[in-house]
Formats: C-alpha cells, structure tokens, sequence
C-alpha cells in the first residue's frame, strides 16, 4: 500500500481567520515561516475577553513550503500586511495591530507609516534590527548554503511546538534583516499607544529590542511587560494567557 505523508500546514490551525465583533478590529500577525497556529489561541481569548473583531492572516510564502517563502521578499511581507489591514478596515472603525517577532516588527512598522489608519501597537518578541556581528556576517557569504536551519518553536513549557518550516531560505534572512533594520529607523515615527510584551530569555530575538522599542517611539504612552517564564513563541508558552489578559486590556483603552 501507498503511503502518503501529511502536509503539516494543511490543517484548521495553521489557517488564516476571522472571529467577528465588535467595529474595534485586532490584526494579529503571526512570526516569519511560522503560521497563524503561533498566535491563534492567544487570539481566541482576546476576541472572548474583549468582544473585539480579531483577524489573523496567512503572511504571503508562509504555510506553504520552504522554497514558497523564498520566492517572497521584504516588501511582499509587508504587502500582505497592508492587504490584510484593508481587510480588517473595511469592517471595522479603529484598528490595532499586533504580533509575534516578525509579525510584530510588521505591526510596528505599519504603525509608523499609517498612523491615520491604525489606532495602537502591540509588539511580541519584535526584532527592530539588533544582530550579533557572527549573525549577520554569513547573510553575505557568497558560497552559503541556499537553506539554513530553522528557528521555530523556541518554548518553554514541554509539548508545545510551533506549526513552521523546518528550514529558511538564506536569502529571505537578508530581506528580514532589511525589514527589522528599516523598521527600527522608523520607530520615532509611532505616535499610538504601544504595548511592548517581552520575553526575558529569547533564543531567537535579543531581548534588548523591548527597551529599544520602549526608548525609540514617540508615543507618550508605552507599556513595556516583562515575560518571566516564556521563550521566543511566547504565544504558544507559559505566559499565553497573561499576554492574551495584557492585550485585551491594551485594547479596551485604545478602543475609547
């Protein structure tokens, strides 16, 4: 008999969706080559504390395969984010974005260049452009490998794991490091409140960005929550539904 492999992103968890509310809308973005799965309880007991219209998009290249995501760059990321901003702006009337590392560094920099269309912030794990120089040096390298490892499922809490590729292609780690690199340059453009949620210890983003973010935007009104017992995927860790109770309330003011 013929034996067929299961595709690990054609299940319910790993795809895009909407719960409907209230007209205060959420955008939720999950991390790079992860899916909506990293995000989507979280997101359930936000819609359930806060009544709020939740939308969690499938970032273009993602859910798919490997070589998908490396047919994708920095501006198609942030393409699909502005899509699925219209998205969520055609049902509802104040819209916060929001999301984990790669998603939050999209919700970050959407927040800067759209301030009229987007009403507050909330950053998980988001990388604005702090590297090591021993990370950064072989993005370079002419003769590298065309796929590296990959960097998911950094948790804490035993049998949880994290829906994404099990390989990255080189090239798009360049386009991310442009997009978390431009991303910090414009953060003193962020007027919105801002909700910083950071993970004291993240094998995947320096947790120096939380003060970056923290110190860097204009806002007048930053809150910058310390995770004590999470690691990278924070949304999928310990502290999964402090960070939904911490958003909820988050969005409750920035909806008045």
């Amino acid at each position: 008999m013929k034996q067929t492999t299961m595709d690990p992103f054609d299940v319910p968890e790993a795809q895009p969706f909407i719960l409907e509310g209230s007209n205060v809308g959420f955008l939720f973005f999950h991390g790079f080559t992860s899916t909506p799965q990293s995000v989507r309880e979280v997101a359930q007991h936000v819609h359930s504390m806060s009544g709020v219209t939740v939308h969690c998009p499938l970032l273009v290249g993602h859910g798919k395969t490997p070589s998908a995501l490396a047919q994708t760059g920095h501006r198609d990321w942030v393409a699909s984010a502005e899509a699925a901003l219209e998205t969520l702006s055609s049902q509802c009337d104040r819209i916060i974005v929001g999301g984990l590392s790669l998603g939050a560094t999209l919700s970050l920099n959407l927040a800067a260049r759209m301030p009229s269309k987007i009403h507050g912030v909330v950053s998980i794990n988001g990388s604005t452009g702090l590297y090591r120089p021993e990370v950064v040096a072989p993005l370079y390298d002419t003769d590298g490998q065309d796929f590296v490892a990959g960097i998911g499922s950094d948790i804490a809490q035993p049998g949880m794991s994290e829906i994404c590729y099990g390989q990255i292609p080189r090239e798009t780690l360049r386009e991310r490091f442009l997009l978390t690199n431009t991303t910090g340059a414009l953060l003193p453009l962020i007027q919105q409140p801002v909700l910083i949620l950071q993970s004291r210890r993240d094998n995947v983003v320096d947790p120096d960005n939380g003060h970056r973010i923290a110190t860097l935007v204009g806002s007048a009104d930053i809150q910058l929550r310390w995770l004590e017992r999470s690691y990278h995927v924070a949304t999928l860790d310990y502290d999964r539904v402090l960070i939904a109770t911490r958003i909820a309330d988050f969005l409750n003011l920035s909806s008045r």
